[in-house]
């Protein structure tokens, strides 16, 4: 491909795949018409991680370290380190972090701003120095999973934009098509193509529809199913738990890691340190046992105080996939009794149940699958491809591109189609990935965008078509609180509160002109554009002509 219809005066756009344990940034070569990953730091796998440390010459300020050596100083400064922020994204709460016994705080976003402005530096110094490209990267693709919510989007975007990246130049797109790309670039004849995309931190299992139009594919997005709360973290710590169990046999359980308040001998820095080390051992053993039959695991000393403890420990493959998982390991008691009892026979047989709900919601056998792509870095175990193996009855596509670099090498192929719009190239046909709608009467769920529905390039616009009345007499504001069903079941007369149910936000549409219950008439339309962002409008239908916009209400909050 070559650089004619270049459009510059959009900037420069850098294809990022924001991870909960890694990131990779990859651009588009038009030198070489094919996606190259930039390396960060000397590595093409760019550890999501940063440290604070105290500036030396202004105490009231605070300077960052990023990527690698923030992984590794997690160990000694684990109070003032932040690892897997891309989890905190889609929540209010506040991250904490110590530096010389002050506390502060920080929003997810903000965190997640940090490393992202720290990607862009780095890519605008490589593109400059190594690629002789003058300017900088204005623009950039994030991926995010396709079973993200709708929060964790926006979450996501006012990240790119504290980064230092133009808000209007900021786009999102879902992962599995992404990678879908990287793969579907050269290929030449029609098929059905599963992505299994087991990342760090969340599972998607994507069915997609290729078709080789003269040449240039068209990608189609039938169906997609996930979890957020299954990854590699996940299976890291049954390793941990391994460790942790050698852990309390050595100490007679007298000891408690993961409580900072028992006094039990142990400094809470102590602890903290122990628990990064333990984190960091049970990742090694993991990747090791993707290899290798067996492994050693030593921490000498794991604490000091009140006693040297040593964890010198050998893990076998069989070991680790049948052990089954029995400490809380610091997780919040609802996401520890999903994963208590589990080995990882049964981790990887929860990617298979998404992958038989995606499957079924696009009509669609395992005999019907062409090809599976293996997209993320807990893709590479042994026991995925093996289950995937023996459920498709083929060997999964074994790809020249690494599955860790594929999200971010398809990100980098829509920056090609952004900055070179004149270009043909591989098109991804854009789709809503759950139902949205709004709570009514009863609490229950009015479906008004469904799932599956193509998105146009300027967006998708839906008119609920169920009219909104007041409920009450002499009302003056109307409730409008929009969910997500995330869940599998598509009933009318679902509840809001059912599990899967995910609620966005609340508003309240103001001015509502007084009468008597039931008079007053609402329409609701709601906006999707292809990064799966929602806008809702409400507007009063009353006689005398009255609209009035949306505005957030601190009540629903």
């Amino acid at each position: 491909m070559g650089t004619l219809g270049l459009d510059m005066d959009r900037g420069l756009f850098l294809g990022i795949d924001f991870g909960t344990t890694n990131s990779v940034v990859s651009i588009f070569n038009f030198r070489d018409g094919e996606a190259q990953t930039i390396p960060i730091d000397g590595g093409n796998i760019f550890p999501t991680a940063v440290q604070f440390e105290a500036d030396p010459e202004d105490e009231d300020k605070l300077t960052r370290i990023f990527g690698v050596q923030a992984k590794e100083a997690a160990i000694i400064y684990p109070l003032s380190t932040v690892l897997s922020i891309k989890r905190h994204l889609g929540s209010d709460e506040q991250i904490k972090v110590v530096v010389d016994d002050k506390e502060y705080s920080f929003t997810p976003e903000q965190i997640a701003g940090e490393i992202l402005g720290y990607l862009k530096q780095k890519a605008d110094e490589y593109a400059q120095e190594e690629l002789g490209i003058t300017g900088e990267f204005s623009g950039c693709v994030i991926t995010v999973p396709a079973n993200s919510t709708d929060k964790q989007k926006k979450m996501t975007k006012a990240a790119a934009v504290l980064a230092g990246f133009d808000e209007d130049s900021v786009y999102l797109r879902l992962e599995p098509a992404a990678a879908a790309i990287s793969y579907a670039v050269n290929e030449t004849t029609d098929k059905k193509v599963l992505v299994y995309d087991f990342g760090g931190g969340t599972f998607d299992a994507c069915i997609l529809g290729i078709q080789a139009e003269d040449g240039e594919p068209s990608i189609s997005i039938l169906s997609t199913f996930g979890d957020n709360n299954l990854g590699g973290n996940d299976i890291d710590k049954i390793v941990m738990d391994m460790i942790y169990e050698e852990f309390k046999k050595l100490t007679d359980g007298e000891i408690d890691l993961f409580d900072s308040e028992v006094d039990d001998g142990v400094s809470k820095r102590q602890k903290k340190t122990a628990l990064v080390r333990l984190a960091q051992a049970a990742t090694q053993a993991k990747e090791r046992l993707s290899q290798a039959k067996s492994t050693k695991v030593v921490l000498a000393p794991l604490i000091q105080e009140p006693k040297f403890v040593n964890i010198n420990m050998e893990i076998t493959r069989e070991d680790f996939v049948s052990y089954r998982r029995s400490n809380a390991l610091g997780d919040p008691q609802e996401l520890y009794e999903k994963f208590r009892d589990k080995n990882l026979e049964d981790l990887v047989g929860e990617t298979l149940k998404c992958v038989d709900s995606s499957l079924a919601a696009c009509g669609l056998a395992e005999s019907d699958i062409d090809e599976v792509f293996l997209v993320g870095g807990s893709s590479a175990l042994p026991l995925a491809s093996e289950k995937i193996r023996d459920k498709f009855s083929k060997e999964p596509f074994k790809s020249k591109i690494s599955p860790a670099l594929s999200i971010s090498q398809g990100a980098a192929y829509y920056c090609e189609m952004i900055m070179m719009p004149t270009v043909k190239g591989p098109v991804v046909h854009e789709v809503t990935i759950h139902p949205l709608g709004l709570e009514i009467v009863g609490r229950r769920f009015l479906e008004i965008v469904g799932s599956g529905i193509d998105i146009p390039k300027d967006g998708l616009n839906i008119e609920s078509s169920e009219i909104l009345t007041t409920n009450f007499d002499n009302v003056t504001s109307m409730a409008i609180v929009v969910y997500e069903n995330t869940s599998a079941k598509r009933d009318k007369n679902l509840s809001v509160s059912i599990d899967g149910m995910k609620r966005l936000d609340g508003t309240s549409l103001r001015g509502i002109p007084q009468g008597p219950k039931g008079r007053e008439k609402v329409k609701v339309i709601f906006h999707v554009g292809q990064d799966n962002i929602l806008k809702v409008t409400a507007k009063s239908m009353s006689v005398d002509g009255v609209v009035t916009e949306l505005s957030v209400d601190e009540l629903y909050e």
